[in-house]
C-alpha cells in the first residue's frame, strides 16, 4: 500500500467540510515536511526501480523516527538517512538555518590516491592557467601536451580550451585529465568535447521521468557531440578518469569515449549520472535529486556502475608512497608508442 498516498486521501477527506480558519499559516510540522519531501521524490526520482528501492518501506520506516525528533538538527539527520538508502551522489539536503553540512548520499569511498600537486610538482613542472583559471595546462615529457580540468563549473569558457591547444600546438599527442572531476555544467562537457570531434556522434541516451509510477519515462534521447571548433586538435588524446570522475566529467568521458582518436585510460568512473534538480521544502529547506536515467551509446544505464576506460589502470597506496602516477605514467607510455 502506498503509505503517503493513502494518508494524503484521508486528510482530504476528512478536511472537505471542514470551515475555513483565518490566521497566519502555522510552521509546518516534522511530519507535514517529511511527507512532503518523501512524495516529491516519490513522483520525480529516477533509480527507484533500477536500484531496486522499496520507497513505500522506506518511508513507513523513517517517518515515525521523524514525528519523534526532538529538534530541527535530529529532523534533518532523519532525512539525511533516509537519502542516504538511495546511495546516490546526486541526492542530497541541506538544512538552511540548522546546519551548515550538506548531507549527501555518498557512493564510493575508496581512496582515488591522487594528487594534483604531484602531476605539476613532477610531470608537468612548467605549466600555465588559462584567462579565468578554469584550466591548467602544460608540456609532459615525450612531446605530449597536458591539461587538467578540476571541474566544469560555470558558464560560456569553453574557449579557453581553445587557448590550450593553441598554446600547444607542438604537442604530437594530447593528455587531458578529468581525474577527480566532480562535475558542473552540463552543457559544457560536449562543448569541450567538441574541439576533438571529427563528426556528430550519438554518445548516450537519457530518459527523464515523466508520470507517477516508478518506471514512467520519456522516450530515449541522443546526446550528441559535434565539431564546435574549426582548430580542432587532430593528434591522438588521452583522457584520464578515476572513481572521483563525477555526474558532468563523466558525460565528458561518456562524449569522448565515442571519437576516433581518443583513449580513456585509468580507473572506472564514478557511476554518478542522474542530472539533479534542485527544489525547496516549504520551511525553506533545499534538497536535490537525480530526475533522468543516462545510458551509453548501446543503451546500457551505468549509474552505480561507471564507465570503464578503453585502458585499465588503478592507482595504490603504494604509489603514492613512491610518489608516482601510475595513470598518468601510462598515458605517457602509450602517447609515446602513438607517436609519429
Amino acid at each position: 500500500m502506498r503509505f503517503l498516498r493513502s494518508l494524503t486521501l484521508a486528510l482530504v477527506l476528512s478536511g472537505g467540510c471542514a470551515e475555513a480558519v483565518l490566521g497566519p499559516t502555522p510552521a509546518p510540522d516534522h511530519g507535514s515536511l517529511f511527507d512532503e519531501l518523501w512524495r516529491e521524490f516519490d513522483l520525480h526520482y529516477s533509480f527507484f526501480e533500477l536500484k531496486r528501492v522499496n520507497w513505500d518501506s522506506l518511508g513507513a520506516h523513517y517517518r515515525p523516527l521523524a514525528i519523534a525528533s526532538a529538534n530541527d538538527a535530529a529532523f534533518a539527520s532523519v532525512l539525511g538517512r533516509m537519502l542516504a538508502e538511495l546511495k546516490d551522489g546526486h541526492v542530497s539536503i541541506t538544512p538552511v538555518g540548522v546546519s551548515a553540512v550538506r548531507l549527501m548520499s555518498r557512493t564510493d569511498t575508496t581512496s582515488a590516491y591522487y594528487s594534483s600537486s604531484l602531476v605539476f610538482s613532477k610531470y608537468v613542472p612548467v605549466s600555465q592557467y588559462s584567462p579565468a583559471r578554469h584550466l591548467r595546462y602544460g608540456m609532459l615529457s615525450g612531446g605530449a601536451g597536458y591539461i587538467c580540468i578540476p571541474d566544469f563549473l560555470g558558464n560560456d569558457w569553453a574557449g579557453e580550451l581553445d587557448l590550450a591547444i593553441q598554446q600547444l600546438a607542438k604537442a604530437t599527442s594530447i593528455v587531458i585529465d578529468v581525474r577527480s572531476n566532480s562535475g558542473g555544467t552540463y552543457a559544457l562537457a560536449a562543448q569541450l568535447a567538441g574541439r576533438f570531434a571529427d563528426r556528430e556522434r550519438i554518445f548516450g541516451y537519457v530518459r527523464r521521468r515523466s508520470g507517477p509510477g516508478h518506471g514512467d519515462f520519456t522516450d530515449f534521447t541522443a546526446e550528441t557531440v559535434a565539431p564546435v571548433s574549426a582548430q580542432r586538435f587532430r593528434v591522438r588524446v588521452y583522457v584520464l578518469s578515476n572513481r572521483r570522475s563525477f555526474s558532468t566529467a563523466e558525460n565528458f568521458i561518456l562524449a569522448m569515449r565515442v571519437l576516433p582518436t581518443v583513449t580513456i585510460v585509468g580507473d572506472t568512473s564514478a557511476g554518478v549520472s542522474g542530472a539533479p534538480i534542485v527544489r525547496e521544502l516549504s520551511n525553506g529547506w533545499t534538497y536535490q535529486l537525480s530526475e533522468w536515467i543516462e545510458y551509453t551509446p548501446d543503451h546500457r544505464p551505468f549509474e552505480g556502475i561507471g564507465l570503464s576506460p578503453g585502458v585499465y589502470v588503478r592507482a595504490t597506496a603504494t604509489d603514492m608512497l613512491r610518489g608516482t602516477d601510475a595513470i598518468l605514467e601510462r598515458a605517457v607510455a602509450l602517447a609515446a608508442a602513438k607517436a609519429p
